[in-house]
């Protein structure tokens, strides 16, 4: 029990404000980077939008013309196209419930990687560390519920069996 007292203590920190009257959905009150928190402490984040790839054609200046001392074109210039794939945002990303960042505790972060890793879905070290490896395990993992992010989303840390699910 004395274990789970520290966990518990950390999951407080999304807590609802004791003033909770507002009925329907909360305004944003703060911006911490790719998460949001809304008045009632709960915390939401936005996969990546769908994008769409389209061919861009542009016309460059391989050599330029050149002149005589009249000024008379000797040799004209020399054009080419290329084309490139450009790839665009055409939308929005779904809205989901993150973990709020105050539970990213190194203790937390080395959990989530031990969930992970006994799932076969990261294979690097214990590092407590949030980085790179970590972020693209999670988004790896949760793709597969709909969630396309880097970012823990609440119902699968609840899966994993890392964050208290809720009584009621």
């Amino acid at each position: 029990m004395h274990r789970f007292l520290p966990f518990a203590l950390l999951l407080s920190a999304c807590t609802p404000p004791a003033d909770s009257s507002s009925a329907g959905a909360a305004p944003i009150v703060v911006s911490l980077g790719d998460i949001e928190t809304d008045a009632k402490g709960s915390c939401f984040a936005r996969t990546d939008g769908p994008t769409q790839t389209n061919i861009v054609s542009e016309l460059i200046e391989v050599a330029p013309e050149t002149r005589d001392a009249a000024g008379a074109v000797i040799n004209p210039a020399v054009f080419r196209t290329i084309t490139r794939p450009q790839t665009v945002k055409v939308g929005e990303g779904t809205r989901f419930e993150t973990v709020c960042p105050p539970i990213y505790t190194e203790a937390f972060v080395s959990t989530l990687q031990r969930a992970l890793l006994i799932r076969r879905a990261y294979d690097g070290p214990i590092t407590g560390q949030y980085d790179a490896a970590t972020s693209l395990a999670v988004q790896s993992y949760q793709r597969r519920s709909g969630t396309d992010s880097p970012l823990l989303a609440t119902h699968v840390a609840r899966e994993l069996g890392i964050l208290a699910v809720s009584r009621g």
